[in-house]
């Protein structure tokens, strides 16, 4: 018996058996063969069909609650055999009358399907009214967010409910005030919650892939999915025992709200993965970019790590032999060394994943900008990233054994250069003569010209310039960068750009900024840590050649690392370091340059640098530290590349390498000059032959001027 599964109970088979005088297991087998055996009496027949017919009036009923979300939900389960819809309930109360289940289990079914049901239709709810909550209580900020959330969510979530009921098939259902009040009160909890958890959704930025973006938008969606489910889970049963007098009890307060946190997950996760998905579609389709992305393209080249290790150590050794590395330090050193490189190709990977999301977070801030004539970004290489770590292991002693520590020793992974326009030479004649008329002053503009250059002039004119080249000066350079600059200044007002130090590269003529522009970049960083939209860890370093007074003096918060964070409780002063060492450089390099933060959609940070240039500038300056990479080791000897010019760098004295050197600050000035519009782009370059004189041939030297160094960049 134990293994005949009947479709009646054990008390009907055994009235059956005794009314008909039959051996029972005759009867079980004879039922299971064929089910219309029964005699006169007819009393297994009557048993099945009433039960039957029960299953089917129960059913029916359930079938009758379902308004136009239960059903559209029950379609979907039917239509992809996700969950347990009505065709699966149909089949099992077609297994009781087959004689394969027993009827308990078939209504059981039935109650599975309602309360699943009941379930579904609750969260759809919830969570249509808690997108509507996000939509409306989000602009309200604050506090305010929160009880918006509550009323939102309390009438959208009755309202839908209502609507679902006042579909049904049962008499005025949609009139119910008791549902309606329950329904009000979940729906403002999970108002509440909903507007509580709204920032966990962000919504996807350019550069993202549609895979990363369905990726985080079903983390996200279940992250926010689980919290809001948990709260309206427990609010149902707390509110719909109190309102139908029910017994409460731990048990059943734990497994609805268990129950409701795993479905919001799962709804939660899909809702935001497709969503995730579909906005970034539209985005890219939608989004031009202003910004010049440059990938790079050998990630995927596999790396000798031991050869890379020796040869960067062999080469240190070689450029200090005071402080060589050798014997077992040497072996301990190159497994330092390996590691390393190893984990600079991680880096590199992910930074370079990174790129197009960090660079475009700039490109809402420069995009609109005339005076721009190109905004680029790039992912900081592997063989740069190895480089700067193994220098900062072994010449710094930093450090670096975990992932964290390479990437914060990593200051510009990504790097994002705003190269700005010329001034067209005859405005800047006018700005010029302006100025001197101005000033009383009855030189020319060619006169000016002369006194910037250096060549002879009268004492006269000489001091009549020295009380306005400043004036001047920075009138040209405010002509040329001040739309960009103030374009910055809004980006770090708002936060889409976070910079953490900023260094004026260059001397009175060459360097972008203008004192005023630099209080002004100070300004709006100030802004932004007193609105909260940063939270300054560090002070505010400033480098530059010009003195900046007045700088604020109050205290800093007393931590090491800066993180970035959209809001903050604590009112925060601003305190600046103001470094004058440093901003002139022996060759003459010149940039506007800041360190910035990057805060990704998912969280991460990443370490970048925001150079601001002219054209004329970023190109010799993509070339112009290669002598000092050489002179300091960090160019090898057996880089083929540099081969012409590695042994006239290597083996030049110290005052001819000092020479040079004011032969390139002579270069960057006279590009400066040609971007100021104070010399026409055509103007003749400075001739290195008239710097460095002693013991280089006329055809080394030619090697090493600015053409020779743009060659060897070809």
């Amino acid at each position: 018996m134990e293994n005949i599964n009947s479709s009646i109970d054990t008390y009907n088979i055994l009235e059956f058996s005794k009314k008909n005088n039959s051996d029972e297991s005759l009867v079980l087998d004879e039922y299971k063969n064929e089910s219309s055996i029964f005699d006169e009496n007819n009393c297994l027949t009557n048993s099945i069909s009433d039960n039957y017919k029960s299953l089917e009036e129960v059913f029916q009923k359930a079938q009758d609650k379902q308004g136009i979300i239960g059903q559209a939900w029950n379609g979907f389960k039917n239509l992809t055999n996700l969950g347990f819809g009505s065709d699966d309930v149909a089949a099992e109360i077609e297994q009781y009358k087959q004689g394969k289940i027993t009827y308990e289990e078939a209504l059981e079914a039935i109650e599975s399907y309602e309360d699943k049901q009941d379930g579904a239709i609750s969260l759809i709810s919830n969570t249509l009214s808690g997108l509507l909550t996000a939509g409306f209580a989000i602009s309200t900020g604050g506090i305010g967010a929160l009880f918006m959330g509550a009323l939102v969510g309390g009438v959208a979530n009755a309202g839908f409910k209502t609507i679902d009921r006042a579909s049904n098939n049962v008499k005025n259902d949609a009139l119910d005030v008791n549902e309606v009040v329950k329904d009000g009160l979940t729906g403002a909890v999970d108002g509440f919650v909903s507007a509580a958890t709204a920032g966990l959704v962000k919504a996807p930025v350019a550069g993202q892939t549609i895979k990363e973006a369905i990726k985080l938008g079903v983390i996200q969606g279940a992250k926010a999915g689980a919290i809001t489910g948990a709260a309206t889970g427990a609010a149902d049963y707390t509110i719909n025992t109190v309102a139908d007098k029910e017994q409460f009890t731990i048990d059943g307060l734990v497994s609805t709200t268990a129950q409701n946190a795993l479905s919001g997950v799962v709804f939660g996760g899909l809702f935001g993965g497709i969503s995730g998905g579909l906005a970034q579609k539209k985005l890219s389709s939608t989004y031009k970019s202003e910004i010049e992305i440059k990938h790079n393209d050998n990630l995927d080249i596999e790396i000798d790590n031991d050869f890379q290790s020796k040869r960067y150590l062999d080469n240190f050794n070689e450029n200090n032999k005071s402080q060589a590395i050798v014997g077992e330090a040497y072996d301990e050193k190159i497994k330092e060394l390996n590691n390393l490189s190893k984990k600079s190709q991680k880096m590199a990977r992910k930074y370079d994943s990174q790129l197009d999301e960090a660079a475009y977070q700039f490109d809402g801030v420069f995009a609109k900008n005339d005076d721009i004539e190109l905004v680029t970004a790039r992912a900081k290489g592997q063989n740069s990233i190895f480089s700067k770590l193994a220098k900062k292991n072994i010449e710094d002693l930093k450090e670096l054994d975990t992932m964290t520590q390479c990437c914060d020793a990593i200051g510009d992974a990504i790097g994002v250069r705003v190269q700005v326009k010329n001034l067209d030479y005859s405005e800047t004649t006018e700005i010029v003569e302006t100025i001197l008329e101005k000033n009383g002053i009855s030189a020319s503009f060619d006169d000016f010209l002369r006194y910037i250059q250096g060549d002879k002039i009268d004492d006269e004119t000489k001091q009549a310039f020295l009380s306005v080249s400043d004036e001047i000066i920075d009138s040209l350079k405010t002509k040329q960068t001040q739309s960009v600059v103030s374009q910055l200044c809004d980006g770090i007002r708002d936060g889409s750009v976070k910079i953490t130090e900023l260094n004026n590269y260059g001397d009175e003529i060459t360097s972008y900024f203008t004192n005023k522009q630099i209080h002004e970049i100070i300004d709006a960083y100030s802004d932004a840590v007193k609105n909260e939209v940063v939270v300054q860890q560090k002070p505010f370093k400033v480098v530059s050649n010009s003195s900046l007074m007045d700088l604020s003096e109050t205290e800093v918060l007393p931590r090491d690392v800066v993180k970035w964070v959209k809001t903050n409780d604590n009112g925060v002063n601003v305190e600046f370091s103001q470094i004058i060492k440093g901003a002139k450089k022996e060759s003459g390099y010149t940039s506007g340059q800041m360190n910035t933060k990057h805060v990704l959609n998912n969280g991460k940070i990443v370490n970048g640098e925001l150079q601001i240039r002219g054209v004329e500038v970023n190109s010799f300056a993509e070339v112009e530290h290669i002598p000092y990479d050489i002179r300091k080791g960090k160019i090898f000897s057996d880089d083929s590349k540099y081969s012409e010019i590695y042994n006239l760098i290597k083996t030049m004295s110290d005052d001819n390498y000092s020479k040079y050197n004011e032969y390139l600050a002579a270069t960057y000035k006279t590009l400066r000059m040609k971007e100021l519009g104070l010399l026409g782009t055509n103007a003749p370059m400075p001739k290195i032959g008239e710097f460095i004189k002693e013991r280089i041939s006329a055809l080394d030297l030619a090697k090493l001027d600015i053409d020779g160094l743009m060659n060897i960049s070809k």
